[in-house]
């Protein structure tokens, strides 16, 4: 259903545009044409990384002007480096191609439903492995080559949305999205339309394939990779850092978990035992095996194997960056 792709230069600014073959429907959360309508085109602006507005749309629409594009054109913004990070990718499932488009670029990540916490930390670190690439949202959209409904469009958002997370959680993130993220779906006008499009459905499986790699692509071509987590926020949400402070006070223990080598530590353990802990709570006597086996060489203990195991773990790793820190 693309007619032409490519990045094309505005005032010195990168576009990635989109031509479609023939006019689309479209559901999306885009700054311009946003919400349900018809669309030939689609654009995904560069934007600069302290940008700020109270009229995007304007911004928008002036390089939809700009570009001579039509005025049903969908316009998506990120600060993310469009020369680098835009591409198409096709997902195939039962001989149906699904195209996806997206940009990617991460600092203002966050699992939904938490606070953002920490953008600066987040800023400087991703700063200093890579100057020149740094802030971020997640732009896509997706094309299927089926009509669908409204609730056909609303359903393909679903395998979009979670696709885009797995290709997160390909690369190491616990967190889902970023906090200013843009989604679309583009579906030929047609009779016959499809009111499911969800992840059982050929169209979403290829079409979660295709933004798998296109987000996959995107954040590989950016080089993004994990921050870990504060410490003292890991060790509060398992409930650890109490006996932490009660042993060593409130400002050693600040100290403790402030250290790069323990917050790694501590980031890591926490990962591990939320996979471990569900999978022992399963039955799979093989984890809890090997589980086991840690524990022991770690704490000279015989731990129970119920839930929370692997937090006993996490807080034994930590005691032990704790000392070796003092040493």
């Amino acid at each position: 259903m693309i007619g032409s792709y490519e990045v094309v230069d505005f005032e010195g600014t990168p576009v990635g545009v989109v031509r479609f073959k023939e006019r689309m429907d479209v559901l999306s959360s885009a700054v311009l044409n946003g919400g349900l309508s018809t669309a030939s085109a689609y654009f995904i602006m560069q934007v600069p990384k302290n940008y700020m507005t109270d009229d995007p749309r304007s911004d928008a629409e002036r390089v939809r002007v700009g570009l001579g594009l039509p005025e049903d054109t969908v316009g998506m913004m990120t600060a993310a480096e469009v020369d680098y990070v835009f591409n198409v990718k096709v997902g195939v499932h039962d001989g149906l191609e699904v195209e996806a488009i997206a940009t990617a670029g991460l600092s203002n990540h966050i699992v939904a439903g938490e606070e953002l916490e920490d953008w600066e930390g987040r800023f400087r670190i991703s700063q200093g492995r890579a100057a020149r690439m740094m802030a971020g949202t997640i732009n896509i959209a997706i094309v299927s080559p089926i009509p669908l409904s409204v609730a056909g469009m609303v359903n393909l958002m679903i395998p979009l949305v979670e696709a885009k997370s797995a290709a997160m959680s390909d690369r190491g993130f616990r967190e889902t999205g970023t906090s200013s993220d843009s989604m679309a779906v583009f579906s030929p006008i047609g009779e016959g339309r499809a009111d499911y499009a969800g992840t059982a459905s050929s169209v979403g499986i290829a079409g979660a394939r295709a933004v798998r790699a296109a987000v996959g692509h995107a954040l590989a071509t950016r080089f993004e990779h994990p921050v870990p987590e504060d410490a003292n926020r890991v060790m509060d949400r398992l409930g650890l850092r109490s006996i932490l402070v009660d042993e060593h006070g409130e400002e050693r223990t600040g100290e403790m978990l402030s250290e790069d080598s323990t917050r790694m530590a501590v980031d890591i353990m926490y990962h591990l035992s939320r996979r471990t802990d569900s999978l022992i709570g399963d039955g799979n006597e093989c984890v809890a095996g090997m589980t086991r086996d840690i524990i022991r060489s770690v704490t000279d203990g015989e731990p129970g194997m119920g839930s929370g195991t692997m937090e006993m773990l996490t807080l034994a790793i930590s005691d032990i960056m704790r000392r070796k820190n003092v040493d």
